[in-house]
Formats: structure tokens, C-alpha cells, sequence
């Protein structure tokens, strides 16, 4: 059941305390309501009362509600409201009971009423069922609608809610003695209406009354998710701006003062702000206000239960998608769900969450909410929540309050905590029960008379490291659409007069879903590098472009007097410094890296002395000179202790995998140049590849799947390059004498590279590096061993798949096609770069697997299978796991069935386990009848393949081959001939049964 709210005593006490209304069903229910106590022969009266008293006063009591919540502030609306609905769902049953009283004779019911007065205070069964009736419909917490559990989900809710309740009627009737007088048709009739047909009326009467409550009360349609949302999307903004009226509309409150109102003042200035603070703009270029360009996401909405998985997204697939972000948020802040669990809005880097709080912050209005907004990364983050909010208070007023004196009664504090997810970077201190916390702040501040809304904001990426309290609500914003980008395009060209086109911007695919990388790709275009101006750009080619501009951009402003080679070098030392980043993200299989471990490997991979395609001297700096001038990269910070902690990541993960490429390819590059210059010197030396076993041994490339593509186009020119590369991989299982870059050690603890692993990581990112320079290389060309080349690849790839990542595994193997070749002892093996999966699946074909074996002369079989099960299942492979349980029952029964092979064709060797299971499926597949004719006639053919030695196996096979075949000889007769078996002389038992069950069966 969803979350309740009221029980309909507190929603009597709450709607009926200025009427008279309460006395009066208090009166009729014997004092119970507001003694809430448990008995009920009065109320169980009112049940069957003809005149239906007690449904009659609760109606009265749940409408008319609009007059009565006029004046009232935010919060008493918000609890009338909850409990009118509390109200409607009991009266619904009580109108379906009342009118139920028709169904009995005035005999029937004056008997029951005068037996359930006599019984009422018994402990007997029919007073126990009625005093368990009237606990449940004066104290339980009914359903309530919310924007997350919307009406339908409470509609259903009720359907087992009022068959609970008819059920506990029915026990209570039935143990009547009265009902023993009745017919077996009129008990019958009775019980069909209590099990059935009470539950039906009282959930029709509940969808009455709800549209008659949704009508008089416009935050129920919101509630309920029950708006005309395309209606109302014609009549807003792209922003949140008429979230403020709709709120004024739907209640009253307060004029703000002190620091409530200073609150407001301060957070309504944001809106006018330029979205980016920036001082050296393109001539021309003018930054839209907040006001101006936020426009609001599409979003995706769910609560939290046990089976949540907010950080993945394929869990989030399963949620469908939603485009009004204000409607939810105005149903969501007048619901009493807000006020006692918070809400986590989740996105990825650069989606808008910490603009959304500004927005926020700013628009809601003063007179019923006293916002604040706590910057996490700005407050002591060992501090508990509250100080950390008075502390958010005093930086943005000046004034020193505490909590508590701030609000003020009927008014609802909002809280926003922005970046919760900085929190967890930074610190690394466990924090999984952050959210639990926030829960129990609102529970004592509500208690308080002090209710209290919060919402957190946090990555996507990080959901799961914090508990959601069951109730809660997880909001995950989505990437821009087509038309939230053209409606933010066509704000940047009004503003700017400039020509950004849409449809290049479309193009540009993920790269242009977030806002703020929207506004980068603007300030490229705007800064003389448009980007439809040369056709068509690969994506590499416009990442490269868009780095390299703003990283001259920020050269520029420090080195205006440098040469143009002065300046290319020190735009590639702000690239170096930039891939070094990304590569630490990288290599620690995270999207984020600490200032700290950013200095460790900034001093262990780019010391003084020059190096590799470095002609430069890099100064070494703090880690924030090699991110800081970047906006595209996110800086979360964090207080502890007065020191301040720092993480940095890449707004869009492909940046820093487009980087990680860059080296890679500039590094490849640079030891080809060192060979050729040593190529005169009769090959004395070779090319030091320290820094790049540095770069590469640690993690493979294909982790990601963007990495292969974009060094699959920044290696195409590069032939030239595999001769080297298959230098390097012939010695990449050799131990390594120390080098300079010793020191760099991209581990943490949860992610621990062992030797083997480094070893592993370092050759398979050689072996994509040598596919991706030459398009192809064989086996005999890496191990150059003739003989060895399949068990040395063989070896190998176990190898790999033992040490590296699953997904790393996966994706190798889907960007890479092998094909076999040659035969006997000249096998090969052919690797080749794909853009993707081949068309059709790889066949086995045991005569290149058995390289011995001459084509077409005879069978032959290998080791027992049950030694290979052993095997399978010694290794605990998910995928030997899947193949060994799908040939267990061949295992057990027909073991060498599997084993053995015939070579009676030269082109293919088929097993008999093969041939069977092929058969079984054009069976059940209704196949053409010569094709099936040709299966029976193989499968009969293999069973003479068996080893002498192993008749028994040739005998089981041979039954379950002509069982089939009785079930299919009705339909292959005139197909299926006998002269088209084959049936040899060397077992004249097994033929001679073969030849006697074709003829039985009418096979001529």
C-alpha cells in the first residue's frame, strides 16, 4: 500500500475543529472517534443505518473544503487537504455499507441490530470481528496520492484496502446467530455483495467523490499526476518562473521579514546573474541571465524501495519519462510527504542540479517558505546538519541566527542541499546514512511545529552510496531534448545575434544534452570557430578543436607575448596536464580524482627533465593549474577541519576519454619518430616506451568504448607503426628493469592492481593499438613462433580474460573480429579492428580444432566429456557455467555423444550431440520435410560413428534418433527413403536394427 498520512480520527480532529461536525459523529460513533478507542456496536450500527447518518456527516465533513482553506497558511492547507482525502476514502466505504442495508429485509436487519448490540462487548467471534472493524476504519493511515504513488496506484491500493474491510464485515455478520436463520441463497446473496460487490461501490464512490475534491482543490490534481500536462506546457514559460505564481494562487501566508526575507532578496539577485561568470569574452559574446536561459529538464520520477538501483541506468530505463518539472514541483512541496522524507534529484555532471536549486531557492515564495540553500562544498562537512545550515544562513545574509528563530508558524522551510555527492568525493568518509539523517531532522522539526522540506541533490553515479529512506522520493534529471535544445539555442542567438545552427548543434548528439556543455560548444562557435563552418567534423576532430581553443584562450591571457612555437608548446603543456588528469581518472576506474592523487602523479609522470614528445620544461604546479582554467571540468570541494578538499572530473566522461586517446596516439607517434632516428644506427637502440607501459598498464582501453573509436581515428595514418607496436608486444610479458615513472601508482584500495593484472592490462592494450595501426595482424605475426601460434594465443587470451575486467573483456572482444585460418599445423589466427559485433555468429569446425585430422576419411572422438565438466567447472566461468548446464542432460546420459566426431564429409565434422539437438529443433520448428528427411538420415548415419568400445553410447543415441522418428514417420513417408542411409559393415548389429525399424515403419 502506498504511504498513508491521517487515520480518519486525526482527520476528523484536523477538518472538523471549526465546525460541528465532529460532535456530531462523535455522537453517533459512541464517543470513539475522539476517545479512539476500540469498541463499536454504535458505529456498526451506522453501518446498516437506512438513513446512512454516519456516511451522510463524513461527506459533509470531506466537501465544501475549498471556502474552508481560504486564509489558511502553507502548511494547515497542506494538512486539511491530506486529510479531506482521509476523509473520502472511510466515507466511500460507509456510503457502499449504507446503501448495502437495502440488501437486507427490515426483518433481517432490526434482528442483526438488536443481536450485535447484545454481542458488541462480548470477546466472543462476531465482537472481536467488529472490534476489529472499527480499529480499522476509525486508525488506519488510508492511501493517499503523491506524485510519486499517483492516483491510479491508489485506486488500486483501495481494491484490496475495501475487500480487507468487506472481509472483516463478513466475519462479523457470519458470526451472527441470525445469519445461521437465513436460506442458504440469502446467505449466499449476502456474501457475494460483502466479498464482492461492497468493495466495487466503495471504490466507485471513492472516484466520485475524488473528482469532486480534485475540483475544489487544484493541489489534489497535482498530486495525483491528474493534470492536463500538455495544456499546461502551451501556457508556460521553458522555466520555473510560474511556479511562483501557481503557488500564490493555491494559498496564503505571511509578509516575509528579517531573515526570511533576506533569504529571498539575496537568492532573487541569482536570477539575474550572468550562468557564467566570465571576464574575457569573445568580443560580442553577452552570457544570458539565469532568468533567461534555465530551462527546465525532462526528468524521470520513482520512490525508493528495497529493489532500487537509482545508480544504475538501465535501472532507470524501466522509468518513464516526464517532461513537467514544475508541475511535479509544486505537487511535490504542497504534499506532507515533503515535509518527512527528502527528495534526492540525481543527474550527471553539468545536468543542471545545482542551477535547479538556484532557481528554486529564488522563485519560491517568500510569504509561505523560508528557503535555504546550502552549498555542501562550502560548509564544515564534520559538522551536523544544522550547523551546516546556519553556516550556509550566515554566508548568504551576514547575519549569525540560529535555526530554530527563523521560522516562523504555518510557514514551511525548504532546504537545499546542493551536492551531496561532493560530500563522498571529497572527504571519502561514509556518509550511507546521510539521507537517513536528513529524515530524522524533518521528523523532530515537524514535531517541533517547525515542518521542513529538503531536497538533495547528488550524481547520478553515486546514488547508491547513501540509504533513501522508504517513502522518499528520487527524481533523476535527463539530458536535453531536441526541443529543449533549440529552445536554448534560439535563446543564445537572440541574445547574442549570432548564428549557432540547431541542426549542427543536433549532430553533436550527447555532446550537446547538458546545458553546460551547451554553452561551451556556444562559446567555441562564438570565439571565430563555427561549428557547421567546415562541414561535417568527426567527433575527435571537433573535441581536439574545441580543447585546444580554449586551451589557447587560457595561454593567451598569461602569455600574450609567447611565439607561435612558444605557444604551441605551452598550449600542449596545458593538454599534457589535462590527459594526466583524465588518465588518473581513468586508470583508477572512476569518473573523479582527488587533488591529491592529481599531485602524486602529476610529480610521478611529468618530473622537470624533458621527456618522450615533451620538448618543453613543465613547470610543476598545484593540481588546480592543471584543471582550474578548464569550466569544463567539475571541481567538488569539501570543508574538514578548516582545510578544504578537493575532486575534479570532466562535465562529459568523453572529454577525459577522448584525452586518455590523445596521449595515447601523440605517444605512439612520438616512439615511431625515436625508431626511425635510430634506424641508421643499425637498430642499437630502441624506442623507450617507459612513459607509455606507464600510461597503459594499468587499466585496458577498451574499459571504455569511446576510447578504441577515437584512437581508431586518430591511428588511421599510421601503418607504419605495427612493426614497432609488435616489438613492443613480443616483450610485453617480460619483466621491466625500473624506469622514471616507477613512481606512478594509480591504485586505491578497492581497486588494486596485483603484476599479473599490469602484465595483462599493458599487452591487450598493445594488441588494440596494433589492430587499430594496421586494421589486421595475425597470430603468426605476434608470437612469430610456427607451431605455437593457437596454444600461445590460446594461453594468452585465458590469460586476459582471468586478469582484466568484465567489461573491459566484453568490449575487447566485440571491437575486435578473430577469424581462423589455415590448417593442421599451419593454423592461424587473423585479428581484425570492427566498428561492431560481426553479422553472423562464429562456427566451430572440429577439423581446424583437431588440426591433425585428414578431411572425409573417418571419426574419431577425444578424452571422455565428464573429465571437461570437471574443467568447466573447476574455472567458475559465467560462461562455461551456461554452456555446461545446457549439455548436462547429454552429459549424463549420452556422454560420448558429445566427444565424438565424424569426418564422413570433407567440407564439415559433425558431432553426434550436434546432429541431435539439430534435429530436435527442425522438429518442433515444422521445417520442409526434405530438410528434416536429411537430419534423420545424418543422425542415423552418426550413430555408426561411435568407438567400437563404445556400442552402448552408439545403442542410447540410436533410441532417442528412431523414438523421435515414430513421431515424425507419419509425415516423412515417400521422403524419407531406406538406400539413403548410409549403413556400413563394421557394426552389423546397430545396422541391422537401423534397417529393420525404417522398414517397420513403412520407410522403403
Amino acid at each position: 500500500m502506498t504511504n498513508g498520512w491521517f487515520s480518519y480520527t486525526n482527520a476528523v480532529r484536523i477538518l472538523g475543529a471549526d465546525t460541528g461536525l465532529a460532535d456530531a459523529l462523535d455522537r453517533l460513533t459512541g464517543g470513539l472517534l475522539l476517545a479512539a478507542t476500540g469498541g463499536g456496536s454504535q458505529l456498526a450500527l451506522s453501518l446498516f443505518d437506512a438513513k446512512g447518518e454516519l456516511a451522510r456527516l463524513s461527506r459533509q465533513l470531506g466537501t465544501g473544503l475549498g471556502d474552508r482553506l481560504r486564509g489558511l497558511d502553507r502548511f494547515s492547507r497542506t494538512q486539511r487537504i491530506a486529510a479531506a482525502h482521509t476523509v473520502i476514502v472511510v466515507t466511500a466505504f460507509f456510503e457502499a455499507a449504507a446503501e448495502g442495508c437495502r440488501r437486507f429485509s427490515d426483518e433481517e436487519l432490526r434482528l442483526l441490530r438488536q443481536e450485535e448490540l447484545l454481542i458488541a462487548g462480548d470477546e466472543r467471534a462476531g465482537g472481536s470481528a467488529l472490534g476489529h472493524l472499527v480499529q480499522r476504519l476509525l486508525h488506519m493511515q488510508v492511501p493517499c496520492p503523491s506524485p510519486a504513488s499517483p492516483y491510479e496506484i491508489v485506486l488500486e491500493d483501495l481494491k484490496s484496502h475495501y475487500a480487507e474491510l468487506g472481509s472483516r464485515l463478513k466475519v462479523f455478520i457470519n458470526g451472527l446467530q441470525r445469519w445461521e436463520a437465513m436460506d442458504e441463497t440469502r446467505r449466499r446473496h449476502h456474501d457475494e455483495w460483502l466479498t464482492t460487490g461492497l468493495p466495487a461501490q466503495a471504490r466507485e464512490r471513492y472516484a466520485d467523490l475524488f473528482h469532486r475534491l480534485e475540483a475544489e482543490v487544484p493541489e489534489i490534481a497535482y498530486w495525483s499526476n491528474r493534470i492536463d500536462h500538455q495544456a499546461t506546457r502551451e501556457k508556460l514559460d521553458a522555466g520555473l518562473s510560474d511556479l511562483r505564481r501557481l503557488l500564490e494562487s493555491a494559498g496564503s501566508g505571511t509578509k516575509p521579514h528579517g531573515v526570511r526575507e533576506a533569504l529571498s532578496r539575496i537568492y532573487r539577485l541569482a536570477l539575474g546573474k550572468p550562468i557564467l561568470s566570465a571576464t574575457d569574452l569573445p568580443a560580442g559574446v553577452t552570457i544570458p541571465s539565469l532568468s533567461d536561459a534555465y530551462i527546465s529538464p525532462c526528468f524521470r520520477l520513482t520512490a525508493a524501495d528495497s529493489a532500487a538501483r537509482p545508480a544504475e541506468d538501465h535501472w532507470w530505463a524501466e522509468v518513464p519519462v516526464q517532461a513537467d518539472l514544475r508541475a511535479f514541483l509544486f505537487g511535490h512541496l504542497t504534499h506532507p510527504a515533503a515535509t518527512r522524507y527528502p527528495l534526492l534529484v540525481l543527474g550527471q555532471p553539468g545536468a543542471g542540479k545545482s542551477v535547479l536549486t538556484k532557481v528554486l531557492a529564488a522563485e519560491l515564495p517568500a510569504s509561505q517558505f523560508v528557503v535555504l540553500r546550502v552549498p555542501l562544498r562550502e560548509v564544515p562537512m564534520e559538522a551536523d546538519l544544522q550547523t551546516q545550515m546556519e553556516h550556509a544562513m550566515r554566508q548568504a545574509t551576514g547575519e549569525h541566527r540560529p535555526w530554530a528563530s527563523i521560522h516562523e508558524t504555518g510557514v514551511v522551510a525548504v532546504v537545499l542541499l546542493d551536492g551531496f555527492d561532493e560530500l563522498l568525493q571529497a572527504t571519502r568518509i561514509g556518509n550511507s546514512d546521510f539521507l537517513e539523517r536528513v529524515a530524522a531532522f524533518q521528523e523532530r522539526e515537524t514535531a517541533q511545529g517547525r515542518p521542513t522540506a529538503v531536497i538533495v541533490t547528488s550524481r547520478t553515479a553515486v546514488a547508491d552510496r547513501a540509504r533513501m529512506p522508504l517513502g522518499s522520493t528520487m527524481v533523476r534529471l535527463e539530458p536535453f531534448q531536441h526541443a529543449q535544445v533549440a529552445e536554448w539555442v534560439g535563446i543564445w542567438n537572440r541574445i547574442n545575434r549570432t548564428g549557432l545552427c540547431t541542426d549542427v548543434v543536433f549532430s553533436l548528439g550527447d555532446l550537446a544534452a547538458q546545458p553546460l556543455l551547451l554553452l561551451l560548444l556556444a562559446l567555441y562557435d562564438a570565439e571565430g570557430a563555427p561549428l557547421g563552418g567546415e562541414g561535417e567534423l568527426a567527433r575527435g576532430e571537433l573535441y581536439e578543436r574545441i580543447l585546444v581553443r580554449f586551451a589557447h584562450r587560457e595561454v593567451m591571457k598569461y602569455g600574450s607575448q609567447l611565439s607561435e612555437a612558444e605557444l604551441d608548446r605551452a598550449i600542449d603543456r596545458e593538454l599534457l596536464r589535462l590527459s594526466v588528469v583524465a588518465f588518473g581518472m581513468f586508470n583508477r576506474d572512476s569518473q573523479w580524482i582527488t587533488e591529491e592523487e592529481l599531485e602524486a602523479d602529476l610529480q610521478a609522470l611529468l618530473p622537470e627533465a624533458p621527456m618522450s614528445s615533451r620538448s618543453f620544461q613543465p613547470a610543476l604546479s598545484a593540481s588546480q593549474l592543471a584543471v582550474g582554467r578548464f569550466f569544463f571540468v567539475h571541481e567538488a570541494q569539501a570543508l574538514q577541519d578548516e582545510r578544504r578538499l578537493k575532486t575534479y572530473e570532466f562535465l562529459h566522461a568523453t572529454f577525459g576519454e577522448y584525452l586518455v586517446a590523445r596521449l595515447t596516439a601523440q605517444e605512439v607517434r612520438h616512439l615511431l619518430a625515436q625508431a626511425r632516428l635510430s634506424a641508421p644506427r643499425a637498430r642499437r637502440t630502441s624506442p623507450d616506451n617507459a612513459f607509455l607501459h606507464a600510461l597503459l598498464s594499468h587499466t585496458p582501453l577498451s574499459s571504455r568504448e569511446s576510447i578504441p573509436e577515437f584512437l581508431h581515428e586518430l591511428l588511421r595514418e599510421l601503418p607504419e607503426g605495427k612493426d614497432l607496436l609488435l616489438g613492443m608486444f613480443r616483450n610485453a610479458l617480460t619483466s621491466r628493469t625500473s624506469s622514471a615513472f616507477d613512481a606512478y601508482q594509480p591504485g586505491r584500495i578497492e581497486a588494486f592492481r596485483t603484476v599479473p593484472a599490469r602484465f595483462a592490462a599493458y599487452s591487450v592494450n598493445l594488441l588494440l593499438l596494433l589492430v587499430l595501426v594496421s586494421r589486421e595482424v595475425s597470430g603468426g605475426e605476434l608470437f612469430d613462433e610456427p607451431g605455437y601460434v593457437i596454444s600461445r594465443w590460446r594461453g594468452l587470451a585465458r590469460f586476459w580474460q582471468s586478469q582484466i575486467g568484465y567489461n573491459a573483456w566484453f568490449n575487447l572482444i566485440h571491437a575486435i573480429d578473430l577469424d581462423r585460418t589455415g590448417a593442421g599445423e599451419e593454423r592461424d589466427v587473423i585479428i581484425r579492428w570492427t566498428a561492431g559485433p560481426p553479422a553472423n555468429l562464429p562456427t566451430v569446425d572440429p577439423y581446424w580444432t583437431y588440426r591433425s585430422i585428414e578431411r572425409g576419411t573417418y571419426a574419431w572422438m577425444m578424452n571422455e566429456f565428464q573429465p571437461s565438466v570437471r574443467q568447466l567447472h573447476f574455472i567458475c566461468g559465467y560462461e562455461e557455467d551456461v554452456l555446461l548446464h545446457t549439455v548436462e542432460p547429454l552429459a549424463d546420459e549420452l556422454s560420448r555423444s558429445i566427444t565424438t566426431f565424424a569426418g564422413f564429409w570433407p567440407d564439415r565434422a559433425v558431432s553426434p550431440a550436434h546432429a541431435l539437438l539439430r534435429l530436435w529443433l527442425l522438429s518442433s520448428r515444422r521445417a520442409n520435410l526434405p530438410e528434416l528427411a536429411a537430419a534423420y538420415v545424418e543422425c542415423l548415419h552418426l550413430s555408426q560413428a561411435f568407438a567400437p568400445f563404445a556400442q552402448r553410447d552408439a545403442h542410447s543415441y540410436l533410441d532417442l534418433v528412431l523414438g523421435h522418428l515414430n513421431l515424425d514417420a507419419h509425415r516423412l513417408r515417400g521422403v524419407l527413403r531406406l538406400d539413403e542411409v548410409p549403413l556400413g559393415s563394421s557394426e552389423p548389429e546397430l545396422v541391422e536394427r537401423i534397417r529393420a525399424e525404417l522398414t517397420r515403419l513403412g520407410f522403403r
